[in-house]
């Protein structure tokens, strides 16, 4: 999302640097996969968006 770790602990003040720096590792060593499930949750919610537009 472009935010720096700093900013990240300033909005979410119970994570500490590291916690973050962790995060941001694990997802960075995880991105594939990461990306992938972020889309088909997107993907499944405008599924159910649409279904429910078309049963109004």
């Amino acid at each position: 999302m472009g935010i720096k770790p700093e900013e990240i602990i300033a909005e979410i003040p119970h994570l500490n640097l590291a916690q973050v720096h962790a995060a941001l590792a694990y997802y960075y060593a995880n991105k594939e996969q990461i990306d992938a499930d972020i889309a088909a949750e997107e993907a499944e919610c405008d599924r159910l968006a649409t279904e429910g537009k078309a049963r109004s």
